[in-house]
């Protein structure tokens, strides 16, 4: 985490680049690895074509401590230009510690996408070469990468691609019909299936949203926790997640949050993504 200066710093940096902060300002183990889906993962899409930013704020389970903040930014919405990146901040300023990069020119189910967490030296990421779908993982700053080219990527989703296979089986999926994909896990270098269902409606913000689990399938989902996403029914947005993420904690445990993305922190302002990535990272946050 930098000084008061740094984070004064960032935050100018942000909004000349399209991010505006907002107004308000997670010991790993298999089972946590295999949900680390994120809400970062999940990404509330923009309406239609251009530029947007949101917000997203990750609270503990219990809503007491604000444990990070994430920065979206959304190039050529909807096209096949689509580019984004997330920034991901400490708690207590602006300054970005990790960054996430999406590419949807080729598949807007499974785009992609590079990240990396400065503090922990953990990446991830899917990239296409002429061998096909390659994954890639490093599990810590001196940890050796380790990449795998997909034997089955027919039917993939991936990271933030999630979010395009809900609406796109929104009708069937709000009627109760359950559905099963194979979602990316970068850390097993492969798939696993995850049944999607719908189990409540909920009001957020005032509003009516659908609430959509996500269960890892087969006997291994008796194991490990569930994933909670609501969607809002006016505009099917995502507004809130719930459950692990893909963020570590200082002593590398993945974290636990639910994330919401408040309407008061969007704007539909231009965007500059290659400034973005050229910001700088922290190494660590107080």
């Amino acid at each position: 985490m930098g000084s008061d200066p740094i984070s004064w710093q960032m935050g100018t940096e942000l909004k000349n680049c399209g991010i505006h902060p907002g107004k308000r300002f997670v010991q790993s183990n298999m089972r946590m690895q295999i949900l680390a889906v994120g809400g970062a993962c999940l990404l509330a899409g923009a309406a239609g074509a251009g530029d947007s930013s949101f917000t997203g704020y990750a609270r503990s389970l219990d809503g007491r401590a604000l444990l990070y903040v994430e920065s979206h930014a959304i190039s050529a919405s909807g096209t096949a230009g689509e580019a984004r990146v997330v920034l991901y901040r400490c708690s207590d300023g602006t300054a970005p510690f990790a960054r996430k990069e999406l590419d949807y020119a080729a598949n807007r189910i499974a785009p992609a996408f590079a990240f990396e967490d400065a503090r922990s030296g953990f990446a991830k990421g899917l990239q296409r070469s002429t061998h096909g779908l390659e994954v890639f993982e490093r599990a810590g700053a001196d940890a050796r990468p380790r990449t795998e080219v997909l034997a089955r990527a027919g039917a993939l989703v991936a990271d933030a691609g999630f979010d395009e296979f809900v609406l796109a089986r929104w009708d069937s999926l709000e009627q109760g019909a359950p559905a099963e994909v194979p979602f990316l896990v970068p850390s097993r270098l492969d798939s696993v299936n995850f049944k999607v269902r719908k189990v409540a409606e909920a009001i957020i913000e005032g509003e009516a949203a659908n609430v959509f689990r996500l269960s890892v399938a087969g006997a291994l989902g008796w194991f490990v926790p569930d994933i909670d996403v609501s969607y809002r029914k006016r505009d099917r947005r995502l507004v809130r997640y719930r459950g692990i993420t893909n963020i570590r904690d200082a002593a590398g445990s993945m974290l636990a949050a639910q994330i919401d993305f408040p309407d008061a922190d969007r704007n539909d302002a231009a965007v500059d993504l290659p400034a973005l990535r050229a910001l700088p990272l922290v190494s660590h946050c107080q």
